[in-house]
């Protein structure tokens, strides 16, 4: 009989190593998933804009009166988030159907626009669009609708800052 080295003990090494190479990457993209999902929760969400309670324009369309609402008192000629209202006599909130805006400047050999799509909010006779002026100035606001029942336009002054 010949001695020959114990065979169990190499295969104990082997599975180990072969465990161990088959464990790792299992580790590895849990720990990919782990470092992502904690990074997902400690997320802060983009800060909130406090629209004003007081519209900064008003106008009369067709016996409904549309206010525009936006932060603080007046635009901006940055980025404004712009909420636009309609109430009837009453004071009850109407709803248009679909609404557009436009901002409109003339200066001398040019006019400038900016113009906002204009989405519903989850409140009948609520709307709310973005628009970014770019300059300051005395713009003129051109705000309309229409609907199933009626449709109208007006233009007011806005001025942005």
């Amino acid at each position: 009989m010949t001695d020959t080295p114990p065979i169990p003990a190499k295969r104990f090494g082997v599975r180990l190593l072969l465990q161990v190479f088959y464990v790792l990457p299992i580790v590895f993209v849990l720990g990919i998933f782990g470092y992502l999902a904690c990074a997902r929760l400690a997320h802060k969400a983009p800060p909130v804009r406090q629209i004003s309670t007081h519209p900064f324009a008003a106008v009369s369309i067709n016996a409904l009166t549309a206010s525009l609402f936006t932060q603080g008192d007046t635009l901006r000629a940055s980025g404004n988030d712009l909420f636009i209202e309609f109430r009837d006599g009453n004071g009850r909130l109407v709803d248009v159907g679909d609404v557009s805006f436009e901002l409109g400047l003339n200066m001398p050999d040019m006019v400038v626009h900016s113009i906002g799509k204009v989405f519903r909010t989850a409140t009948a006779g609520q709307y709310r669009t973005t628009v970014e002026p770019q300059m300051a100035g005395d713009w003129t606001a051109q705000i309309g609708f229409t609907g199933p029942k009626s449709k109208g336009a007006a233009t007011l002054p806005v001025k942005v800052r």
